[in-house]
């Protein structure tokens, strides 16, 4: 028999209440029942029992409806929307007796709040004419408890549906009401968008479970999780968990029930400012409905015309978008278009500021200026109304159209629309139809800018010291130094309304020098901090963002999540689709090293929101969808590649509204489409790896370090970017992995160690390398033998090592030998052979013997042009290896032409920040000083020593060289004090003991 049979449909009064100042409404959810559903096995039932004790003036109802999805005789063919109708219809009647006004709090639970949200948007958006009746009850909700509502859809639905299909061969079933309620359900997301311009105004509580439900034979689920029963963008809601499974939730057995306490305390918190809350509401519906019916406004209720919105004391210029607005609003020759100016950006940008102080500026250029809130059609309208019936009597009567008819045979004015952001607002209908007036509009919907293609800006973060000068205006501080304040509102992204919000904080506590460390430290709370008196912001920075955040389609929102864990600027659209077309699988580095099953769980969530294979069309409308509400920008090359920008603040805002299991969560999804994308490089350029080494950088070193397998493909990127430090912690890692599950002998774990070594010398850490390398050329030789192409490489890389902490004979006899092996195992053409008298020529060089080294690098040049290419990196390191002998040969014109060539190739394939493009401007900045150009000579060797100390850091050993070289060029210009004080810091590193009086090569 069906809990819902029809007996118990429609609304039971559970108490009249005591002189009722509040109705409360509870709503069951699905295969529910409006009495037994509230009820907990010992019969209590709370909302009869014990709440009409606990809150005596409240008239308590309870709803019930048939949300049965399988029944021995029949179920309900309703939808969500007939039931929301049904719903607002009973509830209008119920209430019609008693008082219309009374405030509501809603108890739903489940699929209840579902319809409750619905049938609240029904009302919020009914008309004046027929639909009072309705916009009473949104009017009088003051506050919504949802109890494990699935806003977010609910788990367990596709087995619910499945036990559905086997149960109707013997029962009647509906799954309607389940698919509705499916992840990513297209009906939920519709529901959510027509809610939330209602829901704005509730006060509301989220509550959510902490146990899994008991499905069936012995299964268990978490039905609404956490972050499926809040609305995203809430910031204004409460969030809270109850101690028990899905429908445990909501049946309390006694005062004494630890949930029970929770729940009735937030109630009776909430009927205390019910009344005067809900009074408010009626005051502004009242005006409403008045100006709908051209009725006389009482006195009290009189709506003057609106005024300009104020210009806060604290504004600071923002010169360039003020000359921007004045050149399209107030062109200095007549025009054949209306003249319009749309500012567009993120909230919190500052676009209402920059707006009202430009129009304060230039009031008299006017003859009439129209303040219009844009946020909905409602509240254009009735402004629209305002403004043409503040005009006088003659107007009483007069409808908006009627205020675009009248500006349309006007001239001199202007028509501000401000905060037109909702992504289905058409202002096309609200525009008048005249060139002599003028139209500026604020919005966060970059779609808007349609309206005026050739005259819309956006307005995104400020100029340094724009964003200075708001933050000492706001706090009031005038401080010695800037320091502090940079780095300040740099933390902030620029962001106007993010800096006023510090600005007020510092103001109260007068700790300007405090605030960044208290920022990282507590920043959700202080970004979500609301006290902003004095400041002209309603709200603050996360809740602004809030705004636009919720309106996003839940898909959008996982993207975006992602997103949140990449780097904020120039996000490849090549990462996605390469990582989709690769199936988000990583590359396979080493055999013995596969990546690991659980990949496949994050693979499987990426393909909910990107497919399983690459569908450009379906991408670029969940991109537009979010550039929409100005969360992403895009940016197209003159390559015509295409990159995604995201705000740092809005990425910050984003991690900080999640849990940390979804941190986990989002951050290892942002990992694998990344793996996704890396593959080995098909030329010689670096240039994809260079794309993704920010992002890979982004990643948390847990992530990076999920799996050797991971870490493996990542180094594909670091090594071949010169990333060093991110070489050496991957590597050491590898090694360590490799070492406990392959043993230390195996062949892997020994090229691994390898790797290691020769990432050790390039960071500087030559004796490390040096250990290193020879216990790698002890191991092959013990395992494959003397003559096994990889000991010779393992001879060769220790050769180098050598080279480098100055052990020139024992370099070049080790040169030599591994020469000799490759030229007899491998042949003289191979380019490992190739590479080994690359090597011993820059040996030779070093010990002076010049003549054979020249020899040796013009054949390897050779060698090299003719088997892997001109643009090849190894033929321009050989030219680069030349360029220096010929420069030491005394042959400083060739020398700097191939240096020059050099360093533009590096340039172009490596990047201008890569270890060996920095050491191609060293080597020419050297050349160009010997030559006499010495202007140029510092100049790049200053640029050389900047490169080295960010890259590789102060102590590195050619970070030392090119200090050393620094000093020489700029003593011989004269600037003998500086040249002493960079020699100083020369000897106080000790590097070697190579002469400080010659400029060194490196």
């Amino acid at each position: 028999m069906s809990k819902t049979t029809q007996k118990a449909h429609g609304f039971i009064e559970l108490s009249l209440g005591h002189d009722p100042i509040v109705d409360i409404v509870a709503m069951h959810g699905l295969d529910g029942h409006r009495e037994q559903s509230w009820a907990a096995e010992c019969g209590t039932m709370w909302l009869k029992d014990l709440l009409p004790d606990d809150i005596s003036n409240a008239r308590i109802l309870s709803y019930g409806y048939d949300a049965d999805t399988r029944n021995f005789s029949r179920t309900s063919t309703q939808n969500i929307f007939r039931h929301a109708e049904a719903f607002a219809e009973d509830l209008s009647r119920s209430r019609k007796a008693a008082d219309p006004k009374r405030p509501i709090i809603f108890l739903a639970h489940s699929l209840g709040g579902i319809i409750l949200k619905k049938a609240l948007a029904l009302c919020h958006s009914a008309d004046f004419e027929n639909g009072h009746h309705l916009r009473d009850i949104s009017t009088s909700t003051f506050a919504i408890l949802f109890f494990g509502t699935p806003h977010g859809g609910a788990n367990g639905v596709q087995l619910a549906e499945w036990m559905g299909r086997v149960l109707s061969m013997c029962m009647s079933t509906n799954d309607r009401m389940l698919k509705a309620l499916n992840r990513d359900s297209s009906e939920l997301e519709d529901i959510q968008k027509v809610y939330l311009p209602v829901g704005r105004r509730i006060n509301t509580i989220f509550f959510y479970e902490e146990y899994a439900t008991p499905i069936v034979r012995g299964m268990k689920e978490l039905i609404v999780p956490r972050h499926l029963a809040v609305i995203q963008g809430d910031s204004r809601a409460r969030i809270v968990v109850l101690h028990a499974d899905h429908c445990e939730m909501v049946k309390y057995s006694g005062r004494d029930d630890v949930n029970y306490k929770k729940v009735v305390d937030y109630i009776a918190e909430l009927v205390v400012d019910a009344t005067v809350m809900v009074e408010e509401n009626w005051m502004r519906e009242n005006g409403h409905r008045a100006v709908a019916n051209a009725e006389p406004i009482p006195s009290s209720q009189i709506v003057l015309a609106k005024p300009r919105l104020p210009v806060s004391r604290n504004y600071v210029q923002r010169q360039y978008i003020y000359d921007f607005i004045t050149e399209k609003l107030l062109p200095l020759t007549p025009t054949e278009q209306q003249p319009r100016c749309i500012l567009h950006g993120l909230g919190g940008g500052g676009k209402t500021q920059v707006a009202s102080f430009w129009i304060e500026r230039h009031t008299d250029k006017f003859s009439r200026i129209v303040v219009v809130d844009a946020s909905s059609e409602r509240q254009i309208q009735a402004d629209l109304e305002t403004a043409i019936r503040s005009i006088g009597p003659q107007h009483s009567k007069a409808t908006w159209k009627d205020t675009i008819a009248y500006l349309s045979g006007e001239k001199g004015w202007l028509l501000f629309l401000d905060n037109a952001d909702q992504p289905d607002l058409r202002l096309d209908r609200y525009l008048p139809n005249s060139i002599y007036g003028a139209v500026l509009v604020t919005t966060r919907n970059r779609d808007c800018v349609m309206y005026a293609q050739d005259s819309h800006i956006q307005v995104e973060r400020m100029a340094e010291s724009e964003a200075v000068d708001l933050l000492h205006n706001v706090a009031k501080v005038v401080p010695s130094s800037n320091n502090a304040s940079v780095a300040i509102v740099r933390e902030l992204g620029m962001w106007a309304l993010a800096i006023t919000q510090a600005g007020a904080y510092i103001f109260r506590t007068r700790r300007l020098d405090r605030y960044l460390a208290t920022l990282q430290k507590h920043r959700d709370t202080l970004m979500r901090e609301a006290s902003l008196q004095g400041t002209n912001y309603e709200r603050s920075i996360y809740a602004a963002f809030d705004l636009s955040f919720g309106l996003l389609s839940r898909k959008a929102q996982e993207f975006m999540k992602i997103c949140a864990f990449l780097h904020h600027s120039s996000i490849p659209h090549a990462l996605f689709e390469r990582s989709v077309s690769c199936g988000f699988h990583t590359y396979t580095v080493r055999g013995s090293c596969p990546p690991p099953s659980s990949d496949e769980v994050i693979i499987f969530s990426l393909e909910v929101i990107f497919g399983s294979e690459w569908d450009d069309l379906s991408f670029q409308a969940l991109i537009d969808s979010i550039a929409q509400g100005s969360l992403i920008d895009k940016s197209i090359e003159s390559d015509g590649q295409c990159f995604y920008n995201v705000h740092p603040l809005v990425q910050t805002y984003i991690r900080d509204s999640l849990v940390q299991d979804d941190r986990e969560r989002y951050s290892l999804s942002a990992g694998q489409i990344l793996l996704g994308a890396v593959r080995p490089l098909e030329s010689e350029s670096n240039a994809w790896h260079r794309q993704l080494l920010a992002h890979v950088d982004q990643l948390p070193m847990e992530v990076k370090m999920r799996h050797p397998s991971h870490s493996l493909a990542f180094l594909m990127v670091s090594e071949s970017t010169g990333s060093l430090n991110l070489s050496h912690l991957l590597q050491k890692y590898c090694h360590s992995e490799f070492q406990r599950v392959l043993g230390p002998k195996h062949p892997d774990t020994v090229s691994v160690m390898n790797n290691l070594a020769g990432t050790l010398y390039d960071r500087g850490q030559l004796e490390e390398a040096e250990t290193m390398g020879r216990e790698v050329l002890a191991l092959r030789t013990e395992i494959l033998g003397p003559h096994h192409p990889h000991t010779v490489a393992a001879m060769n890389n220790l050769a180098s090592t050598l080279h480098g902490r100055g052990q020139l004979e024992e370099a070049e006899t080790m040169g030599r030998e591994v020469l000799a092996l490759r030229t007899e195992i491998l042949g003289p053409r191979h380019p490992d052979t190739v590479a080994a008298m690359h090597n011993l020529a820059s040996t030779l060089r070093e010990r002076g013997q010049l003549e054979e080294a020249e020899t040796m690098g013009r054949e390897v040049l050779a060698l090299r042009t003719e088997i892997l290419g001109p643009r090849h990196p190894d033929t321009v390191a050989a030219m680069n290896n030349l360029a220096s002998t010929l420069h030491g040969r005394g042959q400083l014109e060739e020398a700097e032409t191939m240096q020059r060539e050099v360093l533009a190739l590096q340039t172009q394939i490596l990047g201008p920040r890569h270890p060996h493009t920095v050491r191609a401007m060293n080597n020419l900045a050297i050349t160009l000083h010997d030559r006499g150009q010495r202007e140029e000579a510092e100049t790049m060797g200053r640029e050389v020593l900047a490169l080295r100390t960010d890259i590789l850091g102060p102590r590195h050993p050619h970070t030392v060289r090119a200090m050393n070289n620094l000093a020489i060029k700029i003593h011989d210009c004269g600037q003998l004090k500086e040249a002493e004080t960079i020699r100083r810091e020369v000897l106080a590193c000790k590097p070697m003991s190579w002469n400080c009086s010659t400029p060194i090569y490196s």
